[in-house]
């Protein structure tokens, strides 16, 4: 199912889930599952803590989901970009949550040191720490260009999907996507010249 028909058919069953259908509450949560969980993925793979995996926060982003949808109300806003909403919210709680717990457990300390046999330990650190560097990066942006990096690059959204997912012009997207791309490269570029 394209993004269109994806957020086509979620607004079908909108009003029915707000009413109790309990089928229509059940095809929300199946339909919006991978999308939920790829970008709770993206948003927290820098994170190497037991209470911040993709997979938790995706179900909690379903609970949620589940209680909101008897008393969601059509209020100008996609129902994707009201699940993105709670995704969002659901992700910073597990980042706040991990960052006040990390204690270093037996789990973290042997994920850090298994190593794929293929590749030195070296290519390891180096591919850990860029991805933290980039994590960090993109963290600098505001919420809602994290949120137009994420639709177009990590997920291939078209501007024209993610503006309709965000209530918005295909024009502004690519504007606020030209942006904030401008934005990270000018703090890879400071960091680098710093570096020298």
């Amino acid at each position: 199912m394209i993004e269109t028909d994806v957020r086509a058919h979620l607004e079908r069953l909108a009003p029915l889930a707000a009413v109790g259908d309990e089928e229509a509450v059940e095809e929300i949560l199946r339909v919006a599952h991978p999308l939920v969980h790829r970008y709770c993925t993206s948003r927290l793979e820098s994170v190497e803590h037991p209470h911040a995996s993709a997979d938790d926060v995706t179900q909690d982003v379903s609970l949620a989901l589940m209680s909101a949808l008897r008393t969601y109300r059509d209020e100008g806003k996609s129902l994707l970009s009201f699940i993105f909403g709670i995704a969002a919210h659901k992700v910073s709680d597990a980042r706040r949550r991990a960052n006040r717990l990390s204690v270093p457990t037996a789990r973290s300390a042997t994920a850090h040191h298994m190593v794929d046999i293929e590749e030195g330990p070296e290519h390891h650190v180096l591919r850990t720490e860029l991805r933290g560097e980039m994590h960090e990066l993109v963290q600098t942006l505001p919420v809602r260009h994290q949120q137009i990096v994420f639709m177009r690059i990590v997920v291939g959204m078209s501007a024209e999907q993610t503006a309709r997912v965000l209530d918005t012009t295909p024009g502004a997207i690519r504007v606020a996507q030209h942006r904030a791309l401008n934005h990270l490269r000018s703090r890879i570029h400071a960091s680098h010249s710093l570096a020298r």
